[in-house]
């Protein structure tokens, strides 16, 4: 009993909600209900009133949509054509699954129609894409992107489309120069602009901004990234030495302990007492201390090249710091501490050339730059 009951309700359910799609305007999915339960039970006359119902307002909702269209006669409007028989196909499909077609629907061969809708809503966008292309501004380019990309829905090959597409796509990009200005006295490494333009900007690529680190003659630029060096400045090569000392305890052998009166003490068995004997060992140091350090500052700026604006500027720093320790031993090594011993291993070294400096804090800056870049990725349209 409980389980015709549920029958029941999920019958007396799919026929509501049938109802109450057909009564609020959803009538594609008063049609789609009305067919899944036609399948089951081809001869409910509810949900065959409810399809025919719902088939005559749907299809003749598109039918007068259509009609308007066409009489307006817009080249516009072919993909909402092309859209409504496309509806009306799709319904006509759905409802050919039934064993067959309720009395008050009739089918009707829509292909033509498709076609030529699909045609002529190609031929629309090709052509205005055209026309946008033509007027030779990036904004008007990407637009005509746009109109080419919209005949794809339509033709996967159809006319030269692609490269339409292509040149669409290359005329409506803003292309941004990344490179460097040395505006200093100062002579810099030849691998360092090499280095610094080394930089990886691909990643930062997208649809209408393209990065380059390498200048093309006679190719335009919409935007610069300017490394711009301000200060490049190497110090001196500096041996600061240090002059210490240090010493420590050893055991050395052993002595007689003896009382206040000079005689050797005894245990309680009576043999002499004897205690270890330490001596105090000593050594000088002469520590040597090596600094060279290298300091790059600039700024990074984005720069629009369409009509010379800066559109942000960012302070840009990195150093290189070479520092060596070496130590010589004058006196007994057993008197150094671990930390002292080992720097007497080492012996003074060759300073490191400017340019090695110089290329070292590049590196650094490198990456600081990449950094403002990627935080500043929004800026550039």
């Amino acid at each position: 009993m409980m389980k015709r009951f549920a029958i029941l309700l999920v019958i007396l359910s799919l026929f509501g909600c049938a109802q109450k799609n057909l009564n609020s305007g959803n009538y594609d999915a008063a049609i789609r209900k009305s067919v899944r339960k036609l399948k089951k039970k081809p001869n409910s006359q509810k949900h065959i009133n409810i399809l025919t119902t719902a088939w005559n307002k749907a299809n003749g909702h598109n039918n007068d949509r259509i009609k308007f269209l066409k009489t307006e006669g817009r080249p516009s409007h072919w993909d909402e054509i092309y859209s409504l028989y496309m509806n009306l196909k799709r319904r006509q499909t759905l409802v050919k699954t039934l064993p067959s077609a309720p009395k008050g629907i009739s089918f009707s061969d829509y292909d033509g129609y498709i076609i030529q809708a699909k045609e002529k809503a190609a031929e629309y966008h090709y052509e205005y894409g055209n026309r946008l292309l033509k007027k030779g501004n990036r904004e008007d380019a990407r637009r005509a992107y746009n109109e080419f990309t919209k005949v794809k829905r339509y033709y996967e090959v159809y006319r030269d489309l692609n490269d339409m597409i292509s040149r669409a796509e290359f005329a409506g990009a803003s292309n941004v120069l990344f490179k460097m200005q040395n505006a200093t006295p100062a002579q810099l490494p030849k691998q360092f602009e090499q280095e610094l333009t080394k930089i990886s900007l691909y990643e930062l690529n997208r649809k209408w901004l393209k990065y380059h680190t390498q200048e093309v003659e006679g190719h335009e630029y919409d935007y610069t990234i300017l490394v711009n060096m301000k200060v490049i400045d190497v110090s001196p090569q500096n041996v600061k030495e240090k002059h210490y000392e240090e010493s420590k305890k050893i055991r050395d052998g052993w002595e007689y302990e003896l009382d206040e009166n000079g005689n050797v003490k005894k245990d309680s068995l009576g043999n002499d007492i004897k205690k270890p004997k330490f001596r105090t060992l000593t050594c000088k140091v002469i520590e040597s201390q090596q600094t060279k350090a290298a300091t790059i500052r600039g700024s990074l700026d984005f720069l629009n090249n369409r009509n010379g604006q800066l559109l942000k500027t960012a302070p840009i720093a990195a150093d290189a710091f070479f520092e060596h320790i070496s130590a010589k031993p004058l006196g007994d090594l057993r008197a150094l501490s671990p930390e002292t011993h080992q720097k007497t291993k080492n012996h003074p070294v060759p300073f490191p050339a400017d340019g090695a400096l110089i290329l070292q804090a590049g590196t650094t800056l490198k990456k600081m730059v990449k950094g403002i870049i990627w935080e500043n990725k929004g800026l550039l349209k």
